[in-house]
């Protein structure tokens, strides 16, 4: 079953059956995915989760500097680096 964060009742409105439906389905598709984080280049605090089948441009507003960037996830992927037989994942370098 799906996880969901705790609404407030106050601030909870009955969903429509399509829409769980929906909602159930994107999930399931969702488990064969992998995850990457994004993070601010500027800072390095974390914006947010992507998949693996994103693609394209995604304009994000980071909630640490206030810095609204675009990026094409294409660049933004991570990259493998190969030393005879083995690879070292490169981390994103970090200001703090």
């Amino acid at each position: 079953m799906m996880q969901v964060a705790k609404v407030q009742a106050k601030k909870q409105k009955p969903i429509l059956p399509e829409i769980k439906e929906k909602l159930d389905r994107s999930y399931t598709e969702s488990l064969d995915l992998t995850q990457r984080e994004l993070h601010c280049p500027y800072c390095g605090w974390y914006i947010s989760t992507l998949y693996s089948d994103c693609s394209g441009h995604f304009k994000a507003k980071c909630p640490h500097c206030k810095a609204i960037t675009i990026y094409n996830l294409g660049y933004f992927r991570r990259q493998k680096r190969y030393y005879g037989d083995q690879f070292y994942e490169r981390k994103p370098q970090f200001k703090y």
